[in-house]
């Protein structure tokens, strides 16, 4: 055996009484029972040697632990403990040898080459994994069990990533399957974290799902662009005006948009500079502009003002829809 259980509570509870040096020798009958998967030799001077009881006092305190922990049969140093360990050791090596074969033979069944075959045994009918003179083959011994954990462990983790069900949170879980959002202009982010996808891909803004924080301040503003069915062109647009309106530093541009979209689709009367100087200098060109523009289009020469002030409103419109 590779391994075998160590409980700690018992141990120290079954040796407390014992020396130093017999509790060592202790350990080292134990190491010695499960590696050879026998009973200890009732040679009391070769299996001193086996356990470097070397001096008269070590020899002394093997003979001590012998006599308490063991029982000398006609084949040796007999544990309980230890030979119930081992017979389960072989049990479950013997099921997985009996699981590998079916399983082998399920599989050359199914690939056509089972007929005729054996069912994992060799000559004699005598089967391949099976224990020889009642131990197990060395070659045979399950040295898969800590790969398979791992590998569950492992696959477990993997699932709760994919899976939006196992994510912390609705929205987290929406983050997930939004992850990709195509950035074309017509693209219409269907929820909140989608959105949060656009700000990280397009503007540089980040907000994590983990981020409780970044998260109360973002998805409100979200989910209103998701209600008014807000394209990604759109919000581009709106950037981009906000960026070119902005007269001092954006502290948090999500929000700042959510309010130059607002204006927009409210029709605000608030003007911008650039609209303020446009206005200014349609207003002074608006008699001449109006004189030249088409007889059936053109206002009067004393509503040229009008006539640029919708010229202007049509444009802004236009800018909105840009796709």
């Amino acid at each position: 055996m590779n391994h075998y259980p160590h409980h700690i509570g018992d141990f120290n509870n079954a040796t407390r009484h014992l020396t130093f040096v017999e509790r060592a020798l202790y350990r080292e009958l134990l190491d010695l029972y499960y590696d050879t998967e026998r009973p200890l030799n009732a040679d009391a001077t070769k299996l001193a040697r086996r356990v470097l009881a070397n001096t008269d006092e070590q020899r002394e305190a093997l003979q001590t632990v012998l006599e308490e922990f063991f029982d000398l049969r006609e084949t040796g140093w007999h544990n309980d403990r230890c030979d119930r360990e081992i017979d389960a050791f072989h049990e479950k090596q013997e099921q997985q040898s009996r699981a590998g074969r079916a399983s082998a033979a399920k599989r050359r069944g199914k690939s056509g080459q089972g007929e005729g075959g054996d069912s994992g045994t060799g000559e004699g009918g005598r089967a391949t994994g099976a224990r020889s003179n009642g131990k197990a083959s060395t070659a045979q011994r399950p040295l898969n069990d800590r790969s398979t954990n791992q590998n569950q462990n492992q696959n477990q983790e993997e699932e709760k990533k994919a899976s939006p069900s196992k994510s912390r949170d609705g929205d987290a879980a929406a983050l997930v399957t939004d992850a990709v959002v195509k950035a074309d202009a017509g693209t219409v982010p269907a929820t909140p974290a989608a959105w949060s996808v656009v700000f990280a891909d397009e503007f540089g803004v980040e907000v994590s799902p983990g981020d409780m924080n970044a998260r109360r301040k973002f998805w409100p503003l979200a989910a209103g662009w998701v209600q008014k069915d807000l394209t990604v062109g759109q919000m581009r647009a709106a950037v981009m005006r906000a960026q070119a309106e902005a007269t001092e530093v954006i502290v948090y541009l999500p929000a700042y948009v959510d309010r130059v979209l607002a204006s927009i689709s409210s029709g605000a009367a608030t003007e911008s500079r650039q609209e303020a100087a446009a206005r200014a200098r349609m207003q002074e060109a608006a008699p001449l502009a109006a004189s030249r523009g088409p007889a059936s289009a053109a206002p009067p020469a004393a509503e040229g003002y009008t006539f640029f002030q919708r010229a202007a409103e049509s444009q802004s419109r236009a800018l909105e829809v840009m796709q």
